[in-house]
């Protein structure tokens, strides 16, 4: 666990990004439907999907590496029943028991620093799923910025009120490392109080490219085979133009269910 993650000084700004975003929640619902109401989410922060999820009667477990995320994701849940969370780290976590569900939303394994770590993350996923159950990893679609080592120009991505008339600017900015399919990324948000004053909170972090036969190779080395690769929440097949790409992994014992697709790379033939 890093000595200062850096989510926590922007935690209490982190759902403003998403704060009418929940494209995904009925895509995980659809498929605790066919699966079972068992959930295990990594990388949950602030609760943005877990605790929907859970309000809407499946039994979450959420898992952040980060308390302060947490924290928020407590206050968010309230009093209410069906949301355990957990202070864990998604490459080595080990809770003893199986979901039919395994999450990691809206490209939490893209913050992992190593592909070490990420195939460890795949290792977790395996070690945690039901039999019969499905691991669903949400990613950023590549694109050709990933590759493009141009430094690019800091971006304003949005202005909102914030508390006792004030309001708060998030400004971006991102250089690409190709050759590592790394991206440094910053975050300042600028507070500025209904006085006028101003103060501005920064973070950085790293942001890994992922491909789907990285993907496919993890899941191959823990075990699972990717059985779907979707674009959206929509469950359209993953191609060149999607902008997310949602693969789902299954034991490689359990039968294909019948929403799933195989993934380019994948064939039914390896099985025999």
């Amino acid at each position: 666990m890093p000595e200062i993650d850096p989510f926590t000084a922007i935690a209490p700004f982190y759902d403003l990004d998403f704060e009418d975003y929940y494209d995904d929640v009925s895509f995980y619902q659809s498929l605790a439907e066919y699966h079972g109401d068992t959930v295990l989410e990594l990388g949950c922060g602030t609760g943005r999907v877990a605790v929907p999820l859970a309000q809407a009667g499946l039994k979450v477990t959420g898992v952040d590496i980060n308390d302060a995320m947490l924290a928020i994701a407590k206050q968010r849940m309230g009093g209410r029943k069906g949301l355990t969370l957990k202070l864990g780290d998604m490459t080595t976590l080990d809770l003893k028991q199986t979901f039919a569900l395994v999450t990691v939303p809206l490209g939490g394994v893209q913050h992992l620093g190593s592909l070490d770590d990420f195939v460890a993350s795949i290792a977790v996923l395996a070690r945690h799923l039901a039999e019969g159950g499905v691991a669903v990893l949400d990613i950023e679609a590549p694109h050709r910025d990933d590759w493009d080592p141009t430094p690019q120009p800091i971006v304003e991505h949005w202005t909102k009120p914030w508390v006792d008339g004030g309001q708060v600017s998030k400004l971006v900015s991102v250089e690409s490392r190709p050759a590592e399919s790394m991206k440094d990324i910053t975050w300042h948000f600028d507070v500025a109080s209904k006085t006028g004053a101003l103060r501005r909170i920064t973070t950085m972090f790293t942001f890994r490219t992922i491909t789907l036969p990285e993907v496919i190779l993890a899941g191959r080395l823990a075990g699972l085979r990717t059985v779907a690769a979707f674009g959206d929440y929509e469950f359209s097949t993953f191609d060149t133009g999607s902008e997310r790409m949602i693969v789902l992994l299954q034991h490689e014992s359990d039968p294909l269910p019948p929403y799933t697709t195989l993934a380019e790379g994948e064939d039914e033939s390896d099985d025999a």
